[in-house]
């Protein structure tokens, strides 16, 4: 599977991104390359659109990779994921406790708060399934669509916010967060449920990986350049995004691991979709699933006709019956008889009685000739 290559140019592109980001706080002006911070901002773009395009090519081409993937047990993703729901919880009332002591009321304030809540129930449910279980339930396919939807949200109060600032001073990284994050956890909600789509797998590798790059290097320029030490709420939006992107690399490493190729992944029943993993020689089955997938070695061994020597024909209704010379001579006696009413015409063989060939008309001609003198001359 060509997708897991998205890792060749994710890791050192990543990393130059990190740097320009931190080259623009930690920096003087100009000190890298002569380049102002507005081009440092566009050199992590740059650098993530660069992962984005990479990931998109190797993925389009992939056509072995399933699109149903079962997490696994992943501590470092639970461990993450919990601590991103307490964060996300905190927020959210904070949130609501600004709200409540404004003026006037903000309602893209209002639905960020409610969408932190519930954001932070879902990671709690996926840490807590990371970390003890490796089965996941499809009962929680709605509330998957939370961080996608918090994410989504946070996009428009950054355009928003944008309108009353110059771009100058604007840090259009942000944006690029939140778009390529909304699209991961969209398509990660997709995956968890099971719901049935082509592309799902597939584009978590293509957003995952350039929403981390700009998550985690956009985490790492503003920690140092615009941490709070007076006020510690006002840091968790940026201790979100920092989590996040580690949580969406957690994944992607466990992604990469064990997703599985479509040629493994049979579905056995379309009216409930679920997954039967077969690995190790292990059978690691799922209360809801009922996908199963084969190992080559089973494919190899198993013969094309192994359905004619095992199949039980003790139910069917059959009457084994002898072969009976008498019956199959009164078959073809009677259906002789049935043709008197084809239009046919009788063709005689060409030898008669004695095995000799029998003469042509014309050659028999003369003989009869012959004959009517031999008559006419004795009268």
């Amino acid at each position: 599977m060509i997708s897991k290559l998205s890792w060749i140019l994710f890791i050192p592109l990543t990393l130059a991104a990190a740097f320009f980001k931190l080259a623009r706080t930690i920096l003087p002006d100009n000190s890298v390359f002569g380049l102002s911070d507005m081009m440092l901002d566009y050199l992590v773009i740059g650098c993530v659109a660069l992962i984005f395009l990479f990931a998109l090519i190797l993925c389009l081409c992939d056509r072995k990779i399933s699109k149903y993937y079962i997490p696994h047990r992943n501590f470092a993703a639970g461990i993450i994921g919990i601590l991103l729901a307490l964060v996300m919880a905190a927020d959210g009332a904070n949130t609501f406790y600004g709200v409540i002591g404004a003026d006037k009321v903000d309602v893209l304030a209002i639905i960020e708060a409610i969408m932190l809540v519930f954001a932070a129930i879902v990671f709690v449910v996926m840490g807590l399934t990371h970390s003890f279980s490796n089965k996941e339930k499809k009962t929680f396919g709605l509330l998957y669509v939370a961080p996608a939807l918090l994410c989504a949200v946070r996009l428009i109060r950054c355009f928003v916010e944008f309108t009353t600032i110059s771009i100058t001073t604007a840090d259009v990284t942000r944006l690029f967060c939140y778009i390529f994050a909304t699209m991961f956890f969209f398509n990660y909600a997709v995956t968890l449920s099971l719901t049935e789509a082509k592309h799902a797998v597939k584009s978590c590798f293509i957003y995952g990986f350039p929403a981390s790059a700009a998550l985690i290097s956009y985490a790492a320029g503003n920690i140092y350049a615009s941490f709070d030490t007076e006020n510690i709420m006002n840091n968790a939006q940026i201790a979100e995004i920092a989590l996040m992107g580690l949580y969406i690399l957690a994944f992607l490493i466990e992604l990469s691991v064990f997703v599985k190729d479509k040629d493994h992944v049979v579905i056995e029943d379309q009216d409930d979709i679920g997954y039967k993993d077969i690995h190790d020689g292990e059978v690691s089955d799922s209360e809801d699933f009922v996908v199963t997938g084969l190992e080559d070695e089973e494919r190899s061994d198993t013969p094309a006709s192994s359905y004619l020597s095992t199949a039980d024909t003790g139910d069917f209704l059959y009457q084994a019956t002898k072969d009976d010379k008498s019956r199959e001579s009164s078959y073809y006696k009677s259906a002789a008889n049935d043709v008197g009413d084809y239009i046919t015409d009788e063709v005689e063989s060409e030898y008669d009685k004695d095995g000799k060939t029998k003469k042509s008309y014309t050659d028999q001609l003369d003989e009869i000739d012959k004959l009517i003198l031999e008559i006419s001359g004795d009268k």
